[in-house]
């Protein structure tokens, strides 16, 4: 007699559930209660996290289309040209009011945690929201009832305590605000700290890595490139330059990233026929190992991306208007799933 799986010893069944997709874990857990109940032990997410980081076929980018979180792989195909593949089935991502009065103006992804900045265009106020995407659990945050006409975020973790903190920036009239959030302790304080924010490029969020929140800073009468901040995975920063007189992409990924230096070394350089200057550079994603990068565009609504290798300079033209998400995209992150409870 064929032994089901539900008279399997436990330890055998978490084995066995353990080597499932990250992507697959939501269906295991509606299969039934005993899978469920099992699923949500500690013990068994961090075996499942661990099989999943090793494994190169669930690496994946999370993107936000509209109120949905979705992710793209990046896949080599037998001519030695990349493609992506769009999962299709989008996580919604839940808001109170259903109007278009209120947008993500802001994505952070630190340590597997996704930080969403809901931002409400009437009353210039914002409320943000803290998401597992592995356990499906989420915490909604109400800032400082501070007004301001300016916000800026950061998102990251103590690494000697793992405690994941919320950093808030504001400005009204030359007014500045600084206040911090500690998700343990579910409270805000002020902070009686100076920023020099005015360099920060705040048409962009920074960029989460290793528990530190990293942004570019600019002089407005001298840059003459169109530049962007991405990560490796989550042990790299990478950054695109693209001067606005060529066609010529430059990728600097970093050697070193301490909270107080940053050094870089230089990855690949692709020069084109295409035309850049209408690139939204602040999306894309790098791959280090198969040396290609992903670049979308979404200026006048094109809602395209480009595949590009560093090796033979190919472009290969992914148009996004196919997928179920009509809005444009904004890139959040490269996801690795995570055990941290909210």
């Amino acid at each position: 007699m064929t032994m089901t799986m539900t008279k399997l010893p436990r330890d055998l069944v978490e084995e066995i559930l353990s080597r499932v997709p990250v992507k697959s874990i939501r269906a295991v857990r509606s299969t039934c209660k005993n899978w469920n109940l099992i699923t949500k032990y500690e013990r068994f997410a961090n075996k499942h996290i661990d099989k999943a980081t090793a494994s190169e076929r669930d690496k994946e980018f999370l993107v936000i289309a509209g109120d949905y979180l979705f992710s793209l792989n990046l896949n080599e195909t037998h001519s030695r040209k990349f493609d992506l593949s769009i999962n299709h089935r989008g996580i919604s991502i839940a808001r109170e009011h259903s109007d278009r009065t209120v947008f993500i103006a802001q994505a952070f992804l630190s340590q597997g945690l996704l930080l969403c900045v809901w931002r409400n265009v009437i009353d210039n106020r914002s409320r943000l929201l803290v998401w597992n995407p592995y356990w499906g659990k989420n915490k909604w945050i109400e800032c400082p009832m501070t007004y301001c006409l300016y916000e800026w975020f950061a998102f990251g973790y103590d690494k000697s305590s793992g405690r994941h903190k919320i950093l808030r920036f504001s400005s009204n009239n030359g007014d500045r605000y600084m206040e911090i959030y500690d998700l343990s302790s579910d409270s805000w304080r002020t902070l009686d700290a100076a920023s020099d924010i005015n360099t920060i490029k705040y048409m962009e969020s920074g960029l989460s890595l290793k528990g530190n929140t990293y942004w570019y800073a600019i002089d407005y009468e001298k840059e003459d490139f169109n530049i962007s901040l991405s990560s490796v995975k989550e042990e790299k920063l990478a950054v695109l330059f693209s001067p606005r007189d060529r066609f010529v992409i430059d990728i600097w990924v970093t050697n070193k990233t301490d909270p107080d230096a940053v050094s870089w070394s230089y990855f690949f350089k692709v020069e084109t026929t295409q035309h850049l200057s209408g690139f939204l550079f602040e999306n894309f994603l790098i791959d280090e190992e198969k040396k290609v990068i992903v670049i979308f565009d979404i200026y006048g609504g094109a809602n395209n991306a480009y595949t590009i290798s560093g090796e033979t300079g190919h472009f290969r033209k992914v148009d996004l208007r196919q997928s179920p998400y009509k809005r444009p995209y904004r890139l959040v992150g490269c996801y690795i799933p995570s055990s941290v409870q909210i």
